[in-house]
C-alpha cells in the first residue's frame, strides 16, 4: 500500500506538471525539441547502433529502448512518456531505498512528496528528452542493490545500466567499498573491482569502438578560464539552486541525529562529487553564457543529489530503525547473470561507422539533420545509387525554413564555405584556402566524385583525401566539370573528410555548382 501511494504521489505530481504533448505524426519536427541534447538523443534514438555525439552518444541506454521498442513516428512523443513514467518509478523506488534505509512508513512518503515538489524534477519538465528521471531510477536501483543487498550479481548489473545512461555510477564506488571494509582493505578493493567490472569493460569497449574519427579537443586553458569566469559570474544566479526547495536545510537539521552524522560519513564520498556534478555545467556553457541558463544545469543535475538528501532528512523521524536487507531471489540471481552477459558483449554488435565530432557544435537541428543525412547518403552509395547535391535544391534556413525541409540540409558543407554553410540558401562558394566536404561512406571502396565549378577567375583547385593529394582542375569563368578518383585506401567507414584547396580562393571564390557522388560496384576476382 505505501509503495502504491509513493506512486499515486509521482503520478499526481507529473500531471501537475502536464505540459501539451508532441503531435505523434510529427517525425521532422526539430523545432520543437528543446535544445541541443534533445536533438542528439532523438538522432540517437533513431539509429541506436551509430554513434552521434560525445559525450551524449555514450548515454545510449534510454534512446536506444525508445528507438527499438516505438516506431519512428513516436520517437519523439516516446521520450516525453519515459520522463513521466520515470518519475513515477523514481517516486516508488526512493519509498523502497527510504523503508530499507530504516524509515517508517510516514517519514519515507512525507519525504517522496518533498522530493516530488523540488525544483530538480520540476525541471524535468522543461526538457523531457535528458537522461536525468531515466538514469535517477537506475541510481535508486543501484543504491538498494549496493546498500540493502549482498547480491554481487544484481549489484554488478545495476552499475553496468547506469554506466549505460550517465557517467555519475563511478561515484557510488565509495559506497561498494566502504561496505566491505570491515573484512579488509584488500578484500574490500578486489569486491569493489569486481562489481564494477562490466561497467568498465562496457564503457572501455564503446569509447574503443565509438568515437569520432578525431579525438576530442582537449580542455584549453582558455576554455578553463571561461568556465571559471562562467561560474564566478553566475555565482548569486547558481547558489540558491543549492537549497533544493529547502531539501538541503532539512538535511542540515538532521545532522543533530547521530544516525544522519553516520550515513554522512559513509555517503560524503558519493554526495559531495554529485554537488559538485553541476559546476561542471559550466564547461557546456562556456564563456559569455547567459547565467539563467547555466542555473537551469545546475538545477537539473541536483536530482542525482535527492536520494541522498532524502536519506539524512528522513533521520529526523524518531520511529526510525536499523536498516533492513533486502534478499536477492535466485530467479533474480540468474535473470542479473544473464543480462550482465548480454551487456558485456553488447558492445560489439555495434557499429563501427566513424562519425566526425560534433561536439564542438551546440546546434541540434544541425546534429540532428547531419546525423540522419550522413546515413542516408552512406547507404544510397552502398547501393550503387547516383548521390547529386544541387544547391538550388539544397536550402534550408534555421528557423526560416520549414522543418520539413530538414533533409535539405547542405549536410555535406563543413568548413570554408563561410560561417554556417549548412544553413544556407544562396551560392556555395569557398571563402577561404582550405574547405573541406563530407563524403560518407559504408564501404572503403572507390568513390567517384564529380564536381561542377566556375570561379570569378582562373584558378586551380585541389582535391585532397586522407592526406593524399587525388587531382586538381584549372576553374574559371566558364563553368567545368572535374572527376576525381578517390581510392578506397584514402576512405574509411563513416564521414570522410575530402579538403578542396585554392591558393587564390580569397579573390576567385570558386563555386560549387553540383556534387555528384558515386561508388561503383566492387569488381570481384
Amino acid at each position: 500500500m505505501a509503495l502504491l501511494l509513493a506512486c499515486l504521489i509521482g503520478l499526481a505530481l507529473v500531471a501537475l506538471h502536464h505540459r501539451a504533448h508532441f503531435d505523434p505524426h510529427i517525425v521532422w519536427d526539430g523545432f520543437t525539441l528543446p535544445g541541443f541534447d534533445a536533438h542528439a538523443y532523438v538522432a540517437m534514438a533513431e539509429e541506436p547502433r551509430v554513434f552521434t555525439v560525445a559525450p551524449w552518444g555514450y548515454r545510449i541506454l534510454e534512446p536506444a529502448l525508445i528507438g527499438t521498442l516505438l516506431p519512428p513516428r513516436w520517437i519523439v512523443p516516446g521520450f516525453e512518456w519515459t520522463a513521466r513514467g520515470s518519475l513515477v518509478m523514481a517516486s516508488g523506488l526512493l519509498l523502497v531505498y527510504l523503508r530499507a534505509r530504516g524509515s517508517s512508513v510516514r517519514a519515507a512518503l512525507l519525504c517522496v512528496l518533498a522530493v516530488m515538489l523540488t525544483p530538480s524534477v520540476a525541471a524535468v519538465f522543461e526538457n523531457p528528452f535528458l537522461v536525468e528521471p531515466f538514469a535517477l531510477c537506475l541510481l535508486l536501483v543501484a543504491l538498494i542493490a549496493i546498500e540493502r543487498s549482498e547480491s554481487f550479481w544484481v549489484a554488478a548489473l545495476t552499475l553496468a545500466l547506469l554506466s549505460l545512461s550517465k557517467e555519475i555510477w563511478v561515484f557510488l564506488l565509495p559506497l561498494i567499498f566502504l561496505k566491505h571494509r570491515g573484512d579488509g582493505f584488500d578484500v574490500a578493493a578486489v569486491r569493489t573491482a569486481a562489481v564494477a567490472a562490466p561497467a568498465v569493460w562496457i564503457g572501455m569497449a564503446m569509447r574503443w569502438m565509438w568515437s569520432p574519427t578525431r579525438a576530442m579537443a582537449a580542455a584549453s586553458e582558455a576554455s578553463i578560464a571561461g568556465s571559471l569566469a562562467t561560474i564566478a559570474a553566475s555565482a548569486t544566479t547558481f547558489l540558491p539552486e543549492f537549497l533544493v526547495g529547502g531539501l538541503s536545510v532539512l538535511a542540515a537539521a538532521a545532522l543533530i541525529r547521530p544516525s544522519a552524522r553516520e550515513y554522512l560519513a559513509r555517503h560524503a564520498l558519493t554526495l559531495l562529487p554529485l554537488l559538485a556534478l553541476p559546476l561542471l555545467a559550466a564547461t557546456y556553457t562556456g564563456e559569455g553564457a547567459a547565467p539563467n541558463f547555466f542555473a537551469g544545469d545546475v538545477r537539473r543535475l541536483l536530482i542525482y543529489a535527492l536520494p541522498f538528501l532524502a536519506g539524512l532528512v528522513v533521520c529526523l523521524d524518531p520511529e526510525s530503525r536499523a536498516p533492513g536487507r533486502l534478499e536477492a531471489t535466485p530467479r533474480l540471481e540468474r535473470t542479473a547473470k544473464a543480462l550482465i552477459a548480454v551487456l558485456v558483449v553488447a558492445p560489439l554488435g555495434l557499429s563501427t561507422y566513424s562519425r566526425i565530432d560534433l561536439s564542438t557544435s551546440r546546434d541540434g537541428p544541425y546534429v540532428l539533420g547531419f546525423s540522419r543525412e550522413t546515413l542516408r547518403t552512406a547507404r544510397k552509395l552502398d547501393r550503387g545509387e547516383r548521390v547529386v547535391f544541387d544547391p538550388a535544391e539544397r536550402r534550408f534556413a534555421w528557423g526560416v525554413s520549414p522543418a520539413s525541409d530538414l533533409p535539405k540540409l547542405r549536410f555535406f558543407l563543413r568548413s570554408g564555405f563561410g560561417p554556417s554553410a549548412h544553413y544556407g540558401i544562396a551560392d556555395i562558394r569557398m571563402r577561404e584556402t582550405t574547405a573541406t566536404l563530407i563524403a560518407p561512406v559504408i564501404d572503403a571502396r572507390t568513390l567517384r566524385m564529380t564536381l561542377g565549378l566556375d570561379a570569378g577567375e582562373s584558378a586551380w583547385v585541389s582535391m585532397f583525401a586522407g592526406g593524399s593529394k587525388i587531382g586538381e582542375a584549372l576553374v574559371g569563368p566558364q563553368p567545368v566539370r572535374a572527376t576525381f578518383e578517390i581510392p578506397g585506401r584514402t576512405l574509411f567507414r563513416g564521414d570522410n573528410q575530402i579538403e578542396l584547396r585554392c591558393e587564390k580562393a580569397a579573390t576567385a571564390l570558386p563555386r560549387i555548382l553540383r556534387i555528384e557522388l558515386l561508388q561503383p560496384p566492387s569488381v570481384k576476382p
